[in-house]
């Protein structure tokens, strides 16, 4: 042996059973970081590819500039891939076969590396006479490859093109019911009059330059006004690279949770480290005799809990990557179109270097208390076999209050501060991190509505916005096979009202009995069935500029005569999209009908039952009739359900990962803490104390940790709670915090229930042990 750092070897050998708890600790601590990590990870890339499959890769788009200024812009560094994009103007009205077109041109390279679609059926049109139609162009209007179809417009002459391929539709033209058509941007410049189209750059940034400030650097050079720079703004905000107030936010609250799952780990292995300390004092003491100084010591415990890391950080790095490749694993059996493209098995290089680090790093701040605690051991304790004693007794257990064996238990735990609050700190953050990370369940329901019990897979729209769709029409469809469920709304746009002496404007929008009832859960102040049952009171949707609060009187001018109405409640969501400057007032169709007069739908919303086919969907159709829009949204409910499930696993993973650390600390901690004092535990069974009494003994230590680390998590985490809460949901929503009484009962239930439990194996330990072995228990 040439230095006594070759003692760490031999001495994980002999103290092997001492050390594993910590070994398990540093495991637990780098498996949470990973999987958390691996998960969020995970998520970033699903919701990447979900924003490219709906917008396209691209990351902004300039408008008005000429070739000079694309090919500089081109030439840029930071600039990965970009092309023109060239579409037909908004006054623009070009019809194939009598139906509106939205014609795109661009070059075949552009299409394939910055569009969320694909060529399905074909190619990609070359020839400037050339074009590729939308899927639903197929089925809708019997369009096969290689017909000649004419766009057509009232002021320009028509255009013949030959159908060369199909491309797939996106959800957003179905939803819409319009039919796009591609060509390419030559193509549809030469076919188009100049006036008519209107031409974009579109620029794809390389991942690792700082986006917002290339964009803001572009802008500059080249003149450009903000108009003339578009941005994709939801692909730059799942890529961290977006100046939004609230995804920053979200950003923020998520640098906030990280440091919670740090102190955790930190915590967890301390606690762990600190009761393998104590349980070797004497062999600490013995290498003081040796000669080892106060340094060499503290040196000795760091670099054995770095020995520790090598079959620890593996081991946790490979169950958080198993985790992880298990839930990419469900994301792709749960919805197999959406994320075919993410890898069942990929690695997240962000979450194994964070796994890495946060064991490297835990474990040496960890040990940093525990190593002064082993160098400060005397070497007359050591000798003398009193290791253990060291530390002066400041009082008796206190026996007014309970039996002998509950005092004890309850002593031992508060006897030493530091030992108290580390353990307590340990119980605290994991009641602090699931409550903290529960305040994202609630935000996932908001942020994904196409999930809503109101979302249809169908609607039949008036096309001028007015209530024009027949309410027989609503009955037939009621009426058919494939139909669960149909509903209508009606709808009165810009309507004058004054409030409180001031003019507004809003838009009426009837409910029926089945949005009454969804809205329920939406609810947030006033009451329901107050404002379904009674004619004069409405409800409003929370906006943070809207000034209308329950109670308040509306005088709405319909004709001549003002009409009154009441607000009867607040609700915090609703199926429809806000303007600016504008409110939205709901009402019941019997309020709607007697305040308008009208009595047919602005829309009819459907949703069909499980085994509805395309077949089924057409014939639908035809009920419509042509006079209508048709919107088919059972694309954009599966993306929406993609999302959903994605968020889900991300969550709920999080939580579940969560909680499974917090049972393995409890039991953890109190199995370190029985074996730190084995000694003592036999002397008291040696002077009489019987094992029912040292079991209550162990249990009251436990639940006395419990107890102080629920007081401190309950009130540290429904803070955070609270703070994660208002920045992510009633900032951008306005739903009130409230208590989590259901996410807190859990927890505390958890955490108790395994301080119960988690005796059990150190008191069968001290059950089977001899007087004679527990008191020389090393």
């Amino acid at each position: 042996m040439k230095s006594y750092l070759d003692l760490i070897p031999i001495s994980a050998k002999v103290h092997k059973k001492q050390s594993r708890m910590t070994r398990i600790c540093i495991v637990l601590a780098v498996f949470l970081v990973t999987a958390i990590f691996g998960m969020a990870d995970m998520e970033l890339r699903s919701q990447q590819l979900q924003e490219i499959k709906k917008g396209g890769n691209w990351h902004v788009l300039f408008s008005g500039i000429d070739e000079h200024t694309a090919a500089m812009i081109a030439a840029r560094p930071e600039v990965k891939f970009s092309g023109w994009y060239t579409y037909l103007g908004e006054k623009e009205e070009y019809t194939l076969s009598g139906k509106s077109v939205a014609a795109v041109g661009l070059d075949k390279n552009t299409f394939e590396e910055m569009l969320p679609t694909q060529i399905t059926e074909g190619v990609y049109p070359t020839g400037e006479n050339e074009a590729a139609l939308t899927v639903n162009a197929k089925s809708g209007m019997g369009i096969n490859l290689g017909d000649i179809i004419t766009l057509e417009h009232s002021g320009s002459e028509p255009v013949q093109l030959t159908v060369v391929g199909f491309v797939e539709g996106t959800s957003q033209l179905l939803k819409q019911d319009t039919h796009a058509l591609l060509l390419t941007t030559e193509g549809l410049r030469s076919s188009i009059p100049q006036e008519g189209y209107t031409s974009q750059y579109m620029v794809q940034l390389s991942p690792y330059c700082t986006m917002q400030k290339v964009i803001a650097d572009i802008t500059k050079q080249y003149g450009l006004a903000d108009q003339q720079v578009l941005e994709n703004g939801n692909l730059l905000a799942v890529l961290g690279q977006s100046d939004n107030n609230y995804v920053l936010g979200l950003y923020g609250i998520a640098g906030v949770l990280f440091i919670v799952v740090l102190l955790a780990g930190v915590l967890m292995i301390a606690g762990s480290l600190n009761s393998n300390v104590m349980q070797r004092t004497e062999f600490f003491g013995m290498l003081r005799c040796l000669g080892a100084t106060q340094k060499q010591i503290m040196r000795f415990v760091r670099r054995e809990g770095m020995q520790w890391c090598k079959t620890a950080i593996p081991l946790g790095l490979g169950m958080g990557i198993m985790v992880v490749w298990a839930l990419c694993g469900v994301l792709k059996i749960l919805s197999p179109g959406y994320f075919s493209e993410l890898p069942t098995f990929g690695i997240s290089w962000i979450s194994i270097l964070s796994g890495i680090a946060v064991g490297i790093v835990t474990v040496l701040l960890a040990a940093q208390s525990p190593a002064k605690k082993a160098a400060r051991v005397s070497p007359l304790a050591a000798v003398s076999g009193n290791a253990n004693s060291v530390q002066p007794i400041s009082g008796a257990a206190n026996t007014t209050l309970f039996k002998i064996e509950t005092a004890l238990g309850i002593h031992h735990a508060t006897s030493s501060k530091k030992n108290f609050l580390l353990m307590v700190g340990s119980f605290s953050l994991s009641i602090i991190l699931f409550l903290s990370f529960s305040a994202t369940v609630d935000f996932m329901h908001h942020a994904v509505r196409p999930l809503k019990p109101w979302t249809p897979d169908l609607s039949i729209v008036s096309t001028d916005n007015t209530p024009s769709v027949s309410n027989g029409l609503l009955e037939e469809l009621r009426d058919h096979r494939a139909v669960k469920r149909a509903y209508g709304r009606m709808f009165a746009y810009d309507i004058p009202v004054k409030v409180k002496g001031q003019e507004r404007t809003i838009n009426l929008i009837s409910y029926e009995d089945y949005q009454f009832t969804w809205a329920q859960d939406s609810l947030i102040e006033g009451s329901l069935d107050e404002g379904a049952q009674k004619k004069d009171q409405v409800w409003v949707v929370y906006d943070s500029e809207n000034p209308l609060q329950v109670g308040d009187q509306l005088a709405l001018s319909f004709g001549e005569v003002p009409k009154e109405v009441r607000v009867a409640g607040v609700l915090s969501t609703s199926p429809f999209s806000s303007v600016e400057g504008v409110d939205s007032v709901i009402c019941s169709e019997g309020t709607f009908r007697e305040l308008t007069g009208e009595r047919n739908y602005t829309i009819i919303d459907i949703q069909l039952s499980s085994g509805a086919t395309d077949e089924d969907v057409d014939e639908i159709r035809s009920l419509a009739g042509p006079d209508v829009r048709f919107s088919d949204q059972r694309a954009g409910n599966r993306e929406g359900r993609g999302a959903f499930y994605s968020m889900a696993l991300f969550i709920y993973g999080f939580l579940a990962v969560i909680l499974l650390i917090t049972v393995f600390n409890i039991v953890n901690s109190v199995a370190m803490s029985v074996a730190a004092r084995l000694k003592q535990y036999g002397a008291m069974r040696a002077i009489g104390m019987s094992d029912h009494q040292l079991v209550k003994m162990v249990r009251a230590e436990a639940i006395t940790y419990a107890a102080a680390g629920s007081s401190v998590g309950c009130i540290l985490g429904v803070t955070l709670h609270k703070l994660v809460f208002e920045k992510m949901i009633t900032s951008h929503w306005g739903d009130p915090w409230q208590l989590p009484l259901g996410e807190l009962s859990l927890i505390v239930a958890i955490v108790m229930i395994t301080s119960l439990l988690a005796v059990h194996g150190p008191a069968k330990q001290i059950h089977t042990m001899s007087i004679v072995d527990t008191i020389s228990a090393k």
